[in-house]
């Protein structure tokens, strides 16, 4: 081997030992970052006319584990799924609220029942009547209320299926543009692993939203499916539109063409049935709260309303009424009307007949709801048959979720059971997937990430590789120094 062929293999070595310093120091310097992978450059014997020439450096490449990030990104999918369902749950569960919550449907429904009941003792007293009216009228308004935070609910879901969407245009475009850098430089002979991994950032993005699938193709580019069979990204990125709506009533769903679906190039697909061709995460969570739960919480709602009004415009309870009059319950001021069901918790109020406000009369909760004149002090008779007819069992209104007979408050209690179970279980489904997400993430880590004791020791026997390729030239250097004094 000549003294040139020596230097030359040094020199390599040296800037061999260079480079893989570099990217050691980068590895160590992002050893925390969320989903930095582990770097390494890759090296081989130059060879020339079948002797060696030192070493060859190619590029960095980034440490992969397709099965592992899979995984991960699977579990991350799942939890954007879970969380963005768990909080309306919550919303919805709490719209109903429990039996000791103050201005639930339970609390309003017992001070209803008890101020029937004190009026039923002491049905001469003024006060007492007007206190079933405010009680009456209180439940009324709580039903409204929780009907106008249902519809809210669904108004925020339709609000962040249009953000989701912008969202996960956005990442697809920028995929595209990064697989189109990726394949350049790949076919320069470049190193990739930078844009690698801000390609892989922003298919974790999109995973949160869709779950997704990748193949890899011809120069590292790579193409997204979803488990669903939905292409997103094959050439060039699919298009996501929709068109949201600015006010959601009880009375829109998908089925009636009043809210609109989700559209994936030009086509309306199903999202949030669970089965749908993107669902899987947060974006069909959201179409789920909009079309499946807060529609079932608001049935549930009108059921209470439902079983409220039939218990009062009974003229077997209230002799004073004709069939078809409308009782202490109206809807808008009409009778129950059982073709027009969804949306009457919206639409409930109390009779006008009995409040003063409206130019009625408290004494009507004594003497009934078409009284002419007051009639005799000390009548109980009809707060006794309101009494009563809140407290027998009644065949559950459909919809409601619940089955059987029960009394008015028996009922409004297993709705919100039912509500409060649901939130329950929803809850515990996010928990159980952040934990399943964490677990899968950390072993994505220790097969990709970086491992700083490694790094370190790695680092060592660079710099004995540097060290001893330095040797090498000083060595060289001082028998160049002897054929140059000769």
């Amino acid at each position: 081997m000549s003294i040139g062929v020596a230097l030359s293999n040094a020199l390599s070595g040296l800037t061999a030992s260079t480079k893989r310093a570099e990217v050691i120091s980068d590895n160590v310097a992002n050893a925390l970052t969320p989903g930095y992978a582990r770097r390494s450059l890759t090296v081989s014997a130059a060879v020339a006319a079948g002797e060696g020439r030192g070493v060859r450096m190619h590029e960095v490449v980034r440490a992969v584990d397709p099965r592992a990030t899979f995984e991960r990104r699977a579990a991350q999918s799942t939890l954007g799924r879970e969380q963005a369902f768990a909080g309306p749950q919550s919303v919805l569960a709490d719209a109903i609220g429990a039996a000791d919550q103050v201005g639930s449907l339970s609390s309003r429904a017992i001070a209803l029942e008890d101020a029937i009941a004190r009026l039923a003792e002491t049905p001469e007293a003024p006060s007492l009547q007007q206190g079933a009216v405010t009680a009456a009228g209180d439940l009324a308004r709580a039903l409204v209320s929780a009907s106008r935070d249902v519809q809210s609910t669904r108004m925020d879901a339709e609000t962040a299926i249009t953000r989701m969407v912008e969202q996960a245009n956005d990442s697809l475009a920028r995929i595209d543009a990064l697989n189109e850098d990726i394949a350049t430089a790949t076919a320069g002979g470049r190193s990739t692993a930078a844009l690698e991994e801000a390609r892989g950032e922003e298919i974790d993005r999109l995973a949160e939203i869709i779950p997704v699938r990748t193949a890899r193709r011809d120069q590292g580019v790579l193409a997204i499916y979803t488990p669903g069979g939905a292409v997103l990204l094959e050439g060039r990125p699919a298009l996501l539109e929709f068109d949201a709506k600015s006010l959601i009533t009880a009375d829109m769903t998908l089925a009636s063409t009043g809210l609109n679906a989700l559209i994936l190039d030009g086509e309306p697909i199903a999202a949030g049935t669970g089965d749908g061709p993107l669902d899987g995460g947060a974006l069909g969570a959201q179409f789920a709260i909009r079309d499946v739960a807060a529609p079932e919480a608001q049935a549930q709602l009108d059921a209470i309303a439902q079983d409220l009004i039939l218990r009062f415009e009974d003229p077997a309870v209230d002799p004073t009424l004709a069939p078809g009059d409308p009782g202490l319950f109206t809807d808008e001021g009409g009778a129950f009307d059982p073709l027009d069901v969804v949306g009457l918790a919206a639409r409930i109020e109390i009779n006008a007949a009995v409040d003063p406000a409206q130019g009625g009369a408290a004494w009507r909760m004594r003497d009934g709801i078409n009284a002419v004149v007051e009639g005799p002090a000390g009548l109980d008779t009809l707060s006794r048959a309101h009494l009563a007819a809140m407290r027998e069992p009644m065949a559950t209104p459909a919809g409601s979720g619940v089955s059987g007979s029960r009394s008015f408050m028996d009922l409004v209690d297993s709705v919100a059971s039912l509500r409060a179970r649901a939130a329950a279980d929803a809850e515990a489904a996010a928990a159980f997937a952040d934990g399943r997400y964490a677990i899968k993430a950390e072993a994505e880590a220790s097969s990709t990430g970086v491992d700083s004791d490694r790094e370190m020791s790695d680092l060592l026997l660079v710099e004995q590789a540097y060290a001893a390729n330095a040797r090498v030239l000083q060595t060289l250097d001082g028998l160049l120094r002897r054929l140059l004094d000769i």
